[in-house]
């Protein structure tokens, strides 16, 4: 009778269906779709999304100098909605997904940069052409710009038709400037950095591009865009430093000055052109990433960033954007591999939301929807809540839902380390270990 239990525990915690197992959390887009607006852009009704949303009342807050509403997180959140609508098997919000669509490309201009904020401006919403946040550019804007407009185009190829065309025509308007990084594939900056990505070293920027132009090719099957990918994603894997046994641990920087949690969507982006290609040149820094870095990671609690050698751990200003990157990853290594340890770390990971963490409270409320923008330092909580904490924590729990692994009554009790070889998790009241090993992670 205990082995049994044990056993149903343990199944449980991986986030396999048992009979009586605990619902996962909900996805609650309510929050969400309050900050969406449907405004005139150039004279064609688009779809944004209100950047911020303050406590106690949540109702919009304008970026001061910036805009009310920007490339960034639209792009963002139409990824989210697409990603919802797959795993659920729903075809809910697509008026929205496609307004989001709309806007995006309103932001673009002729010669494939884009925009980032709007503003508002005697009574009309205007571009903001000026702002250090917003000027026409091809960096992180536009890498989620493409992201967004991949997925979308996907999404719509059979049911909008006029849409897709125009969305594909888009994309391929900015196709020069990513052209323009290719060719300088193979140089090196002075510290040794590959000199190709965005922003030169920018391996956080370019992994999102590579997520779009994934999208792309998934869109079209037109192979222009996985060959692009390739070439981005041999720059991230030419930055990886460590291993499973050396610090620090296979991890895959950020750029040049080390890595921070935000945006580390590079093992994500590997793994998923891997998924598309069948390309397994790269797959293994990939997993390396996923396997010997972030399960420390996480069993630090959730550090917000670290040097090029995994030092200096900075715990200040934790957000749900550090955290969504890092369980779409742990999604991705499941989804190509089966192995439910996969599914455990992404549950893991996105227990962050739910107390695990250095402040000890949820960030992430189901009832509302609602995720608090992140802590001031490792104990303060900001409640604001505005685009980026909430899809990000959405973009979460999505992913936890893919892998079917609950990330609910998740907590650390070992002390939080990064160069720690065990990790002992209180999960409903039991004890589940993470043993780290030369080759990687096991639950037991």
């Amino acid at each position: 009778m205990l082995k049994r239990q044990i056993n149903i525990l343990l199944l449980l915690f991986l986030g396999i269906s048992v009979a009586g197992a605990a619902e996962l959390p909900r996805v609650n887009l309510d929050h969400l779709l309050s900050l969406v607006q449907t405004v005139k852009l150039n004279g064609r009704s688009v779809k944004v999304i209100d950047v911020y949303a303050d406590y106690p009342s949540y109702k919009p807050v304008d970026a001061k100098g910036e805009g009310f509403a920007c490339v960034d997180d639209a792009a963002r959140a139409a990824v989210l909605l697409i990603r919802y609508n797959e795993v659920f098997h729903k075809h809910a919000n697509e008026n929205v997904i496609e307004g989001l669509a709309r806007f995006v490309m309103g932001m673009q201009t002729k010669d494939g940069l884009f925009y980032n904020f709007v503003q508002r401006r005697n009574g009309k919403v205007v571009i903001n052409e000026n702002g250090r946040t917003s000027v026409a550019s091809f960096g992180w804007w536009a890498a989620r710009a493409v992201w967004a407009l991949g997925s979308a185009a996907v999404y719509v190829k059979e049911s909008n038709r006029p849409l897709y065309r125009e969305i594909i025509a888009a994309v391929n308007k900015s196709i020069p400037q990513v052209e323009s990084l290719v060719r300088k594939s193979g140089k090196i900056d002075k510290a040794g950095n590959p000199a190709w990505l965005l922003y030169g070293d920018g391996a956080d920027a370019t992994s999102e591009l590579v997520l779009g132009l994934n999208e792309m090719y998934k869109a079209t099957g037109d192979a222009r865009f996985v060959a692009m990918s390739r070439t981005f994603c041999k720059g991230m894997v030419a930055m990886q430093k460590g291993s499973c046994g050396e610090m620090p641990y296979g991890m895959i920087p950020s750029n040049g000055d080390g890595w921070h949690a935000w945006a580390g969507s590079q093992a994500e982006a590997i793994l998923q052109y891997t998924r598309l290609t069948h390309d397994t040149s790269m797959v293994r820094e990939a997993l390396d990433e996923v396997d010997c870095f972030l399960p420390r990671w996480a069993g630090a609690l959730f550090f917000r960033s670290c040097n090029m050698s995994g030092g200096e751990l900075d715990y200040s200003g934790q957000i749900a954007y550090d955290i969504g990157p890092a369980a779409c990853a742990a999604a991705q290594a499941y989804e190509y591999t089966h192995e439910r340890k996969y599914a455990t770390l992404a549950a893991i990971i996105s227990s962050w939301l739910f107390g695990n963490n250095t402040a000890k409270i949820d960030f992430y409320y189901e009832k509302t929807g609602i995720c608090f923008d992140g802590s001031v330092d490792s104990l303060q909580v900001n409640k604001n809540s505005g685009a980026e904490s909430t899809i990000e924590a959405l973009m979460s729990l999505v992913a936890a839902h893919e892998v079917q692994a609950n990330p609910k009554g998740i907590e650390l009790i070992s002390n939080p380390s990064f160069g720690a070889n065990e990790y002992h998790y209180r999960v409903d009241g039991n004890e589940v270990r993470l043993v780290m090993g030369p080759l990687g992670f096991e639950i037991r």
